[in-house]
């Protein structure tokens, strides 16, 4: 896999695939107030700490996903999500979004805003709002202004996940065996974290002996509950491509339903690669098309299991907002194409971005996961891992020829919108 130059010296601007040079932030109208949305957990840059592996940087520890690293102008991720994006509002034919937004809308909240497309978009459209991106790392957000144009979002810097990642990884392990990567996907989260107390803290405690404290209750103050705790309400809660990042959606959802305004929307947006299609009868698994990509598939979603934050989009299951209290859960499916094989001009122009969104979310997905937990058999090393990936992209690179010249079934990506509404009454 061709991984591009290496990075210029400091202070230079690395050239962009989808983006025009970086700006001056002094252009733009946006704010970085920390009064915005007065989070009682807001950061400042100087409380980021990036990890760097591999050549990739990581906004922390724990996060898949490597981010922008403007020191040393690694802007390959801001450029994979900058496709992504086109993408989505490609899918939706020109929409960003499936809540019915009323033009009198006040506050929108974008969580994990990445690079900000999809808020700077929205504030585009609802000039009227204030619009709020939130994310736990920083992006290129001028790069972002400058593709799309000026507009006023607040950009925040907050690490939302007050939860954690699930303690019991042995368990999660041990429950790899009985799950089926390739076929239940679409199932609510098959290694549901145990039930916590209602008033539990995020983190067990050690066992401490009644005997060996002294404890004046008159002086205690009570612990905060975990959560966001936004002192004003958002009228739509958007989340785009967040598998992976929370463990406790239980929670998360309830949190997302304490910040809406009466009748507020709530709106979640991911996507899975669907099933390579396979010819009717018996297969044999040995003979199935493109090996090297289902083995890394199912190698990645083992590690992210073994990291205890296990993807997939079961985090969109309708009975997690069902039991939020959201009502008018609605859903909505969409595929996308993998390569130019289909006959509609759009669906091929969408499918070349999706193609090449395909091939570099090979190394973005897989190698932190890989060579930091590994799968069920070993931890990858970085090498290995990368030849691989090439196998796998050359595997869908010929699959996708092949669906062009009609040879085989063309092969699509599952697109997925999921809304609900919190009660006017609530």
């Amino acid at each position: 896999m061709d991984l591009g130059p290496p990075p210029g010296p400091e202070g230079s601007v690395a050239p962009h695939t989808t983006a025009p040079p970086k700006r001056q932030r002094a252009d733009s109208g946006s704010s970085t107030s920390v009064e915005s949305s007065r989070s009682v957990r807001t950061l400042t840059s100087d409380d980021l700490e990036y990890t760097h592996e591999n050549g990739r940087t990581y906004g922390n520890e724990t996060y898949y996903l490597p981010c922008v690293y403007m020191p040393n102008n690694d802007f390959k991720e801001q450029d994979r999500l900058s496709l992504q994006h086109q993408i989505f509002v490609h899918a939706l034919q020109g929409k960003l979004t499936t809540t019915r937004l009323l033009p009198s809308t006040r506050r929108i909240l974008d969580l994990g805003t990445g690079p900000g497309h999809w808020a700077v978009a929205m504030a585009r459209q609802y000039p009227h709002a204030e619009v709020v991106g939130i994310d736990m790392t920083e992006w290129d957000l001028d790069t972002t202004e400058a593709t799309l144009g000026d507009c006023r979002v607040t950009w925040e810097l907050d690490d939302l996940d007050v939860w954690g990642r699930e303690a019991d990884i042995d368990d999660l392990t041990a429950r790899l065996a009985q799950y089926d990567f390739f076929t239940e996907t679409t199932l609510r989260n098959p290694i549901e974290s145990p039930t916590r107390a209602e008033h539990s803290l995020p983190h067990s405690q050690p066992d401490t002996s009644v005997e060996s404290l002294t404890i004046d209750l008159s002086t205690l103050e009570p612990q905060p509950e975990p959560g966001w705790h936004f002192s004003d309400a958002y009228e739509l809660i958007h989340l785009r491509n967040m598998k992976g990042t929370f463990v406790h959606w239980e929670e998360v959802y309830a949190e997302i339903y304490k910040s809406l305004s009466p009748g507020g929307w709530v709106e979640i947006a991911d996507y899975d690669l669907g099933q390579v299609p396979l010819p009717a009868g018996d297969h044999d698994p040995s003979a199935l098309p493109m090996p090297t990509l289902r083995k890394l598939y199912k190698s990645l979603m083992e590690a992210s299991f073994k990291s205890g934050r296990p993807l997939g989009t079961f985090y969109m299951h309708p009975s997690y907002l069902e039991e939020a209290g959201f009502t008018d859960v609605q859903t909505l499916h969409v595929n996308v194409p993998i390569g130019q094989w289909a006959e509609d001009e759009a669906q091929r122009t969408i499918g070349k971005l999706m193609l090449v969104v395909v091939m570099e979310t090979f190394e973005a997905s897989l190698l932190r996961l890989l060579t930091k937990w590994g799968d069920s058999e070993k931890i990858w090393t970085a090498e290995e891992l990368m030849a691989e990936i090439e196998v796998a992209q050359q595997e869908v690179g010929e699959w996708c020829v092949r669906a062009e010249r009609r040879e085989v079934e063309g092969w699509c990506a599952s697109f997925k919108w999921i809304t609900g509404r919190k009660s006017w009454h609530a």
